[in-house]
């Protein structure tokens, strides 16, 4: 629980910070694209106004002097019967004049004003003699938008991998009490279990000692019964408790024939079964082997079967079944009756859990059988879900 508990913190904490994260790494990464497209634009627009000639350094520079930015660019100038008129190249660029008149067809076929084409950015500006076609190498500008993208991806993997960190050990400080309640918590029910084992044992001595002496009492025939009762729960809550303590508790995990298992465990009920006027259906497969503590999985499969028993309707149907699915082993434990609605099922598994406190009463149950099975097939990395149509049957399906 206290496991669950830490990865769902890290996990909330995870997708709102990284959520955050990828959302500045796509600001920065937008904004700066957005920046650099105006920043081109503007120059191509300063270009066009200067009928094509790019603007020089400053007014008592030399002409030949370019302004930084403008060093990769040409000009076509073209009259209004779209004839080229002149080509001005700010320096000697590695094109062509039947590239020029390329993109310039390019250009006049998307009849758009600004735009690319290959790896220049263009603008076309009308002016009194025809048009100006100004052209703009931004291969430059692309790289830079290339390179912050992979900056911005480096640093946000890193700051996602460091606020995981942060997270983990927020997850164990915030859970610190929690766990310290709940090991107090299981610390007192074991031993709470242990210390009523004794004088329960005791009331169970004397209660035979008195009836050997005073015959049959229904009065004393009361207290048997309780003490019974109360025995079953005592049991049920240091099972339990030993498997919490992971650390005092070890399974025996053994190579384990689990298909005689099950049957060891299933064929003694077909009795109760047949005095109930119930059906009880066993379909093993032989030889299926799994490294398991037998003892643990026997109990599993008493308990969802006596759960079947009880909760099953009048003549209803039990039905058992072993199965493989690639290299898991599946155990079904089925029975007809009115089952648990949808939003009950993840509850049925919770300690002391009773979906109907009259019903349960009436078969004694103390709602930690289907939580011990749940612990039992975890403890062996396994899966048990429950599975219900509400008022015609239910389920469970062990995988492991």
């Amino acid at each position: 629980m206290i496991r669950k508990l830490r990865r769902k913190i890290v996990i909330v904490l995870m997708v709102i910070l990284s959520f955050t994260v990828v959302v500045v790494m796509v600001a920065i990464n937008m904004i700066s694209q957005m920046n650099n497209g105006m920043e081109i634009q503007n120059r191509l627009k300063r270009i066009a106004a200067n009928d094509g000639l790019p603007p020089i350094v400053g007014e008592d520079a030399d002409p030949g002097q370019l302004s930084m930015g403008y060093l990769d660019n040409f000009t076509v100038q073209i009259d209004h019967y779209f004839r080229v008129r002149k080509i001005i190249l700010s320096r000697d660029l590695d094109i062509t004049e039947e590239q020029v008149l390329d993109y310039v067809n390019q250009v006049f076929t998307t009849q758009e004003s600004y735009g690319d084409v290959g790896n220049y950015a263009y603008y076309v500006s009308s002016t009194g003699y025809g048009y100006v076609a100004v052209f703009m190498d931004v291969e430059t500008y692309h790289q830079a938008n290339r390179n912050l993208l992979l900056t911005t991806q480096l640093i946000g993997a890193a700051t996602i991998m460091g606020l995981f960190l942060i997270s983990l050990g927020l997850a164990f400080w915030l859970v610190k009490p929690v766990k310290e309640t709940f090991d107090k918590q299981k610390l007192f029910i074991s031993n709470a279990s242990h210390e009523l084992k004794t004088p329960l044992a005791v009331i169970s001595a004397n209660t035979e000692v008195l009836e050997g002496e005073i015959g049959d009492n229904k009065w004393v025939g009361y207290i048997r019964s309780e003490t019974e009762r109360m025995s079953e729960l005592v049991n049920e809550l240091l099972c339990l408790a030993r498997l919490d303590d992971k650390s005092g508790h070890r399974m025996i995990m053994e190579e384990a024939d689990l298909s005689a298992l099950i049957l060891q465990t299933v064929l003694p009920f077909e009795s109760t079964v047949f005095e109930m006027g119930k059906s009880l259906d066993v379909e093993v497969i032989p030889d299926v082997k799994l490294k398991c503590d037998s003892s643990a999985i026997k109990h599993v499969v008493t308990i969802l079967l006596d759960n079947a028993i009880k909760y099953s309707n009048e003549h209803g149907m039990i039905s058992v079944k072993l199965y493989l699915h690639g290299s898991k082993k599946i155990i079904e434990v089925f029975n007809t009756g009115e089952g648990v609605p949808k939003d009950k099922l993840n509850k049925i598994f919770e300690r002391f859990y009773r979906q109907d406190e009259a019903r349960n009463s009436k078969s004694g149950g103390y709602g930690l059988g289907l939580a011990i099975a749940k612990a039992s097939v975890e403890a062996h990395n396994g899966k048990i879900i429950a599975q219900s149509e509400y008022g015609k049957w239910m389920k469970f399906i062990v995988t492991l």
